[in-house]
């Protein structure tokens, strides 16, 4: 199977080179200008697309009360970096100790 794919994938890629070396050499500038220049547009244009907002309700316990006052739920702070992942509680006593010692 894996090789059947790869003889396929070969013999297209040949078929390809073979039909971009039939054609003059301007014409080909021309063409992988022309298909150069449209990725690059689209991989501009993706950054100008607006973000996905995700918005969402705290928890609900049955009793009505709202779990935003249980330890360990994380999804109602914030966080300064997109990339900051949750820190543990031994990790934050670990940082405090540190910023304590430094002063």
């Amino acid at each position: 199977m894996m090789n059947n794919l790869k003889n396929y994938t070969k013999a297209l890629l040949e078929k390809a080179d073979g039909q971009d070396r039939g054609l003059s050499r301007q014409k080909r500038k021309i063409k992988w200008i022309a298909i150069l220049g449209t990725l690059f547009c689209l991989y501009i244009l993706s950054f100008m697309q607006p973000h996905l907002a995700l918005h969402h309700r705290a928890l609900v316990i049955p009793g009505d009360s709202v779990l935003t006052n249980v330890p360990g739920n994380d999804s109602t702070q914030l966080s300064n970096s997109p990339f900051a992942w949750p820190v543990d509680s031994f990790e934050q006593l670990l940082n405090k100790r540190i910023d304590e010692n430094t002063d």
